[in-house]
C-alpha cells in the first residue's frame, strides 16, 4: 500500500502560545500589566507594559502574549492593535512560567473599554471583558468600523468624487472593481500581487497570494473581477508572485508560467501554469530549489507584457531562501518547469540575507566606466538585505558587488525600485514608522554613480502608515501603504517627491499596524492599478492624476496591423495642460516577431514650451520570402517621461499581416484517474492560440496493463473544429466494473493530427484505472490524546492517513463534550476550549474516492484552574520568589535566531 500522508498535519498543539519559537518568523512579544515600553518586548524577562505598544513593536507573523493582569483600551489604535491579522494578540499568561502555556482562567487578563461588538472575540483571545464596560465607540470610530467590516462584501465601482469613493477616502484614484477575502476561498489575510496578460486572448489576470495558496483572477471586466482557480498551498502570511511569458515558435502561440514563493512554509517554489486561461490554471509542480523563501524577482522583463526585453535572457532571482543563508541566488528559465542554479552570491553568511531584489540594466556612459558591460549593457541587481542595501552587477554568471549603503536610523531596509531614467532608487524601511515615531518615511537615492549611493531625498507623508513595496511606471512610484492604502507620488523631480493621489483601502486607521495594502502592481497594458490588501482582497484602480499633469504622451491606438516591407508611420500624441518643455524615450519590442521582421528602434522625442503636436515613429517592416507564415507582433512602448508629462496609452502592439494562427489542439491535463465504478466520464479537447481554418485530430484509447474492451470501452474517432470555432470538444470514457480484485491499471488516450492540424502538449493523457474490489479504507491516525486549559486557543494541526489513493477527503468533527466552534484555514483546524472542566473528543474521517472511509479520535481533556487556597493571612511579599523563579525558568532558555521575515 503506497503511503499518503497528509499535508494537513493534525496531531494538537497549543501554539500556547508560549512555547519559545524556533521560527524566524513567529517570534513572542511580551506584555505584563507592570512592564515597561521600552526596546522590542521580545524579552520575556523584561516585559512591555501596553498591547499596543508591543503590537507596534512587532513584525508580520509575531505573537503579542499578555500577561495576567488589568489593561483598558483607550482609543482606537489600542482597539485595531488587539484585532489584526498579521500579529495575533492572546492572553492569560504568566510571568512566573516564562509565558509558557495560556491558561486564561487561571491568569485572568481583565481588559476593559471593550466595544460590545467585539466581547465575544476578545473573550476567544483568551481575555476577560469587565462585564460592567460596555462603552461604544465614539461616532467617527463606529463609522471606520462598520466600513471595514463592509469590506467583507464586494465592492462595486466608484469614482472618486469631493474625497470619497463609496466607503473609501481617495483622491485622484477611482475604484473600479473588487473582490473580498470571502470571494478568494476565504483565506485568513492577503499578501502580494502580480499581473499578467495573455497575449494569446489580450486578457488581462490578477494573480493574488493569499494566506492558503495564490488566486488568479479574471480582468475581463474589471468592474467584475472572476475568480478562474486558485492553486492551495501550506498555510502562510508571506507568498511572492512573478510571470514570466515567452512565445513558443514551435508551436506558434505565447507561454505562461507563474511563480510563488512562501515564506514561513515548506512548499518551495510553485510553478504555475497559466496556457489554460482563461477556462482553468493548475499546478506544475513545486520545485524544491529551497523550503522556504521570502521573495522573488524575475530580471530583464518588460513587467507590463512579462516577455523578455530585446537581446536578454531573463533570470528568476531567490531571496530570504531557507538555504544559503537567504543569500541572493539565481535560476535559468531556459526550461521554464525545470529551474537550474544560474549563479550563487559569492558569499554565504548571515549578513549576507536578502530580503528583496529588484533589477536595471546600465546602458549609458556608465556602461562604459562603472561597470563591464556586454552589448545590452549592465545588469545590475539592487538588493536589499535588513540593515543596508547592496548593488551587484551579474556578468556571465557571476555576480559581484559593485557598493553597498544605508542611512541613519535604519531600522529595516525592506525594498525599493528604480526610477526608469536609471539615476535614483527608491527605498523602504518596513520599521521606522513603527520604531521610530515617524510618519510614511520613503528614501531616494542618487545612484548616478554606481560605486557610490547618496541619499538624495526625503518624503515624508501625512499619516504614519508604514510603506511596504513600490514600483515606477513614468514618472509615478506607485506605493503600497498598509493602512493608509495606495500612495502615488509623482517623481518628476526625484530629489524633491510630492503626492499627487491616494486611494484608503483600509478606512478605519492610518497607524503603523500591518493592516490594508501589502502590495500594489502598476503595469498592466490597460493602465488599471491592482492592489492586495491585507484584510479585505484585491481591488482594481484607476490612476487619474496623471491627466492633471502639464502634458501626457501616449500612442493613440494600443494596436495596429501592418503588410511585410512596408512602413508603418506611429503617431505619438500629447496632450497638453499648460505650457513647458517635454520629453518621452521609446523603443521597440520583439515579440512572436523578430530583428528579422521589423528594424528595431529607440530614442527620444520631444516637444517645445508651447508645441502640441503629434510626433512620428517610422517603423520599417522587412519582407522575408515566406509565403505561407502566420501573422506576427512586435511591440513599442513608451518610457521615461520627463519634465513633468505623464504617459498615457504606452504601449502599442504592431502585428505583421500572415496567415491568421489556426490554433492548436491538445488535452487540458497529463493524467486522469478513474474509478472502476464511476458513470462515464468526459474528458476534454481544447483548440488554443488562434481559431482560423477547419482543424481535425483523431483520438484512440491504447490498452497498457489495462484493457479496451474489458476494463474500460474502446473509445476512437475524429474531432472536427470548423473556421472560427473553438469551443471544447469532449471523449467518453466509460469504466468497466467488474468483480475482480485487481492492482491500479493503466491506458493512455492519444490524439493524433489530421492535414495541417498542429497539436500542443499534452496530447497523450495517461489513465489510471482504480479497483473497488481491492481498495481498502484509509488508515487515520488523528494524533496523540492532549491535556489543554480552560479558554486556551487550541491548534489541532498534525495527523497521518496512510491509504494507496490520492485523492482524500477529511472532515474533523466534535463526537462528544460541550459544543466548540471549529475553524479551518486549510492547514490548521482550531478551536477555543471551553470555560469548564471537560472531555473534548474530536473525530477525523478520512474518506478515498470509492467512498471507503477510516476515522480516529482524539480526546482533549480540559483542565480548569483549581480553586485559590485559603488565606492564612501571614502577609509578606512574593517579590523574591519570583524573582528567583524567573531565573530558574530562564537558566535553560538559549539564544534565537533575530534574523526576520517581514
Amino acid at each position: 500500500m503506497r503511503p499518503n500522508i497528509l499535508s494537513m498535519m493534525l496531531v494538537c498543539a497549543l501554539f500556547s502560545q508560549g512555547a519559545l519559537s524556533h521560527s524566524e518568523h513567529d517570534k513572542a512579544r511580551f506584555v505584563a500589566e507592570n512592564g515597561q515600553d521600552l526596546g522590542l518586548c521580545d524579552n520575556r524577562l523584561r516585559p512591555c507594559r501596553t498591547i499596543a505598544y508591543a503590537v507596534s513593536r512587532a513584525n508580520k507573523g509575531d505573537r503579542v502574549l499578555v500577561a495576567q493582569g488589568r489593561y483598558q483600551i483607550q482609543s482606537q489604535e489600542d482597539l485595531l492593535a488587539l484585532l489584526g491579522n498579521l500579529v495575533s494578540v492572546t492572553a492569560g499568561y504568566n510571568r512566573i512560567d516564562l509565558y509558557q502555556s495560556q491558561a486564561p482562567d487561571t491568569h485572568l487578563t481583565f481588559i476593559s473599554g471593550v466595544p460590545k461588538d467585539y466581547l465575544q472575540q476578545l473573550s476567544s483571545q483568551g481575555f476577560v471583558p469587565i462585564q460592567d464596560q460596555h462603552p461604544q465607540p465614539d461616532q467617527p470610530l463606529q463609522q471606520k468600523l462598520q466600513r471595514l467590516a463592509s469590506l467583507n462584501s464586494q465592492q462595486s465601482a466608484q469614482s472618486c468624487v469631493d474625497g470619497r469613493a463609496g466607503n473609501y477616502a481617495c483622491n485622484n484614484v477611482d475604484l473600479v472593481g473588487h473582490l473580498p477575502l470571502t470571494a478568494l476561498g476565504n483565506p485568513s489575510s492577503a499578501n502580494d500581487i502580480w499581473g499578467h496578460v495573455d497575449l494569446n486572448s489580450g486578457i488581462e489576470y490578477a494573480l493574488i497570494g493569499l494566506a492558503n495558496g495564490v488566486a488568479v483572477v479574471s480582468l475581463a471586466d474589471a468592474s467584475a473581477p472572476v475568480l478562474v482557480g486558485r492553486i492551495s498551498g501550506q498555510s502562510t502570511i508571506w507568498r511572492d508572485i512573478k510571470v514570466y511569458q515567452y512565445f513558443d515558435s514551435s508551436a506558434g502561440v505565447w507561454r505562461a508560467y507563474a511563480y510563488a514563493t512562501a515564506d514561513g512554509a515548506s512548499e518551495g517554489l510553485s510553478i504555475i501554469d497559466l496556457n489554460q486561461l482563461p477556462a482553468q490554471v493548475s499546478l506544475v509542480k513545486r520545485q524544491m530549489l529551497h523550503g522556504a523563501a521570502h521573495n522573488l524577482y524575475i530580471s530583464q522583463l518588460d513587467y507590463s507584457l512579462n516577455i523578455a526585453l530585446g537581446g536578454h535572457t531573463p533570470l528568476l532571482h531567490i531571496s530570504g531562501a531557507s538555504n544559503r543563508f537567504g543569500a541572493l541566488h539565481g535560476f535559468s528559465l531556459a526550461n521554464p518547469t525545470d529551474l537550474t542554479l544560474d549563479y550563487a552570491s559569492p558569499s554565504a553568511s548571515r549578513s549576507d540575507y536578502s530580503h528583496d531584489a529588484a533589477s536595471l540594466t546600465i546602458n549609458d556612459e556608465r556602461a562604459d566606466s562603472q561597470c563591464q558591460a556586454d552589448p545590452s549593457g549592465c545588469l545590475v541587481m539592487l538588493d536589499f538585505n535588513e540593515n543596508e542595501f547592496r548593488l551587484w552587477q551579474y556578468t556571465d554568471k557571476v555576480v559581484s558587488q559593485l557598493s553597498q549603503a544605508s542611512y541613519a536610523n535604519a531600522e529595516y531596509v525592506h525594498s525599493g525600485w528604480w526610477s526608469e531614467d536609471k539615476r535614483y532608487m527608491l527605498v523602504h524601511d518596513e520599521l521606522d514608522e513603527r520604531r521610530l515615531g515617524l510618519n510614511t518615511t520613503l528614501r531616494v537615492f542618487d545612484i548616478s554613480d554606481l560605486s557610490n549611493p547618496r541619499l538624495a531625498a526625503t518624503w515624508t507623508g501625512p499619516t504614519r502608515a508604514t510603506d511596504h513595496n513600490g514600483f515606477v511606471r513614468g514618472n509615478r512610484y506607485y506605493m503600497s501603504n498598509y493602512e493608509r492604502g495606495l500612495t502615488i507620488l509623482d517623481i518628476s523631480d526625484a530629489n524633491s517627491p510630492k503626492e499627487v493621489g491616494f486611494f484608503d483601502t483600509f478606512p478605519a486607521s492610518d497607524q503603523t499596524s500591518f493592516n490594508g495594502a501589502w502590495g500594489v502592481y502598476p503595469f498592466l497594458p490597460s493602465g488599471l492599478i491592482l492592489v492586495s490588501d491585507v484584510n479585505s482582497g484585491l481591488y482594481i484602480l484607476r490612476d487619474n492624476s496623471k491627466q492633471a499633469a502639464l502634458a501626457q504622451i501616449g500612442f493613440a491606438s494600443d494596436q495596429l496591423q501592418s503588410e511585410e516591407g512596408q512602413s508603418l508611420t506611429l503617431a505619438v500624441q500629447l496632450q497638453r495642460n499648460a505650457p513647458g518643455w517635454v520629453e518621452v524615450g521609446y523603443e521597440t519590442l520583439p515579440g512572436s516577431a523578430t530583428s528579422q521582421d521589423f528594424s528595431a528602434l529607440a530614442g527620444r522625442l520631444s516637444w517645445d514650451t508651447n508645441n502640441s503636436d503629434s510626433q512620428h515613429l517610422n517603423l520599417q517592416i522587412l519582407a522575408d520570402s515566406l509565403d505561407d507564415e502566420p501573422q506576427e507582433s512586435f511591440f513599442v512602448r513608451l518610457f521615461d517621461p520627463r519634465n513633468g508629462a505623464t504617459l498615457g496609452q504606452s504601449l502599442v502592439r504592431i502585428d505583421i499581416s500572415g496567415k491568421a494562427p489556426s490554433g492548436l489542439i491538445a488535452f487540458t491535463q497529463t493524467e486522469l484517474s478513474l474509478l472502476e465504478t464511476q458513470q462515464p466520464v468526459s474528458v476534454a479537447v481544447v483548440r488554443s492560440g488562434g481559431s482560423a481554418g477547419a482543424l481535425s485530430v483523431s483520438y484512440q484509447l491504447n490498452s497498457q496493463s489495462a484493457q479496451t474492451g474489458e476494463d474500460i470501452v474502446a473509445a476512437s474517432g475524429t474531432l472536427h473544429w470548423q473556421d472560427g470555432d473553438n469551443t471544447p470538444r469532449s471523449i467518453v470514457l466509460t469504466p468497466v466494473n467488474d468483480n475482480l480484485s485487481e492492482s491500479t491499471e493503466s491506458l493512455e488516450l492519444v490524439l493524433t493530427a489530421l492535414a495541417d492540424t498542429r497539436l500542443a502538449e499534452p496530447s497523450r493523457l495517461l489513465i489510471s484505472l482504480l479497483d473497488d474490489d481491492s481498495n481498502r479504507a484509509p488508515i487515520v491516525n488523528a494524533g496523540a490524546d492532549m491535556q489543554v486549559n480552560t479558554r486556551a486557543v487550541v491548534n489541532v494541526q498534525s495527523a497521518s492517513a496512510l491509504d494507496d489513493q490520492a485523492d482524500l477527503h477529511l472532515v474533523w468533527q466534535q463526537t462528544a463534550g460541550p459544543q466548540v466552534e471549529l475553524t479551518s484555514d486549510g492547514t490548521i483546524t482550531r478551536f477555543v476550549a471551553p470555560g469548564e472542566a471537560a472531555l473534548i473528543t474530536l473525530t477525523l474521517t478520512v474518506t478515498d474516492p470509492f467512498g471507503a472511509s477510516g476515522s480516529d479520535s482524539l480526546d482533549i481533556q480540559v483542565v480548569a484552574p483549581a480553586p485559590p487556597p485559603a488565606s492564612n493571612n501571614s502577609g509578606g511579599s512574593g517579590g523574591g520568589a519570583l524573582g528567583i523563579l524567573l531565573l530558574l525558568a530562564f537558566s535553560g532558555m538559549i539564544g534565537l535566531d533575530k534574523r526576520r521575515g517581514i
